[in-house]
C-alpha cells in the first residue's frame, strides 16, 4: 500500500472500529511506517532506503536525514527492518486526516474502494476489462470491480473470526491527504 500512497492512488484507509485510529479527528497527522533500512551513517546525514521503492530511481528509494534527527541510527543494510520498527525520524510520508467515518465494512462504495488504492492491474480488475472498450467504459468497469478487489485485500489482512469481509465488521474509514516528507518537517 506504500506504493499506492507514493503513486497517488491511495487517499483512504479502513481499520477495524477497535483500532486506535478510531480516535482520529480531522486535522490529525499520521506518519506512514514502512519497511526500511539504514544504508549508512555519515558525519552529517543518515541514509535511509525504503523497500517499497526498491528498483526505483536512487532519489526515490533513498532519503538523507540529518544526523541530529536520527537518534541512535545504526546501519542495517542490506536487510530491511519491518515497518513496525520504523522510528518516526525515518518516515518519508505524512497523512493529514480530512474525514473520519464509522460504519459497516460493506458500506464501501466503488469510489471508496478505488481511493483505498486498488490497482488497475489487479487480477479481478483485469477479468472485467473489455477488449475494445472506450476509456470511459474501462473506468466504469474498474470502479465496479474495485469493491471485490478490496474485499480480497481485506481478507488477506484479516483472518480472525468476526473481522473478515463476509462478517461485515464495523470499521473506521479515514480520508487523508498525502504529503511527501517527514511528519516533523511537513508544515501543519
Amino acid at each position: 500500500m506504500v506504493r499506492a500512497l507514493l503513486d497517488g492512488r491511495k487517499t483512504q484507509t479502513r481499520r477495524l472500529a477497535t483500532s486506535p485510529l478510531r480516535r482520529c479527528e480531522v486535522g490529525d497527522r499520521l506518519y506512514v511506517r514502512e519497511a526500511y533500512s539504514v544504508a549508512g551513517v555519515f558525519t552529517d546525514v543518515v541514509e535511509v532506503r525504503y523497500q517499497a521503492s526498491r528498483g526505483a530511481s536512487y532519489t526515490e528509494q533513498v532519503e538523507q536525514v540529518p544526523v541530529e534527527r536520527a537518534a541512535n541510527a545504526a546501519v542495517t543494510w542490506p536487510g530491511y527492518r519491518p515497518s513496525i520498527h520504523m522510528p518516526r525520524w525515518a518516515s518519508r510520508l505524512t497523512l493529514t486526516v480530512e474525514a473520519v467515518r464509522m460504519g459497516p465494512l460493506k458500506s464501501i462504495t466503488p469510489e471508496d474502494a478505488r481511493d483505498e488504492g486498488v490497482d488497475r492491474r489487479s487480477k479481478k480488475v483485469r477479468q472485467f476489462w473489455l477488449f475494445g472498450a472506450t476509456a470511459e467504459q474501462r473506468e466504469q468497469i474498474y470502479l465496479q470491480a474495485c469493491p471485490w478487489e478490496f474485499a480480497d485485500l481485506w481478507d488477506s489482512l484479516h483472518s480472525d473470526e468476526g473481522t473478515r469481509w463476509d462478517d461485515n465488521p464495523d470499521v473506521v474509514a479515514l480520508t487523508f491527504r498525502v504529503s511527501r516528507g517527514n511528519i516533523d518537517q511537513v508544515p501543519a
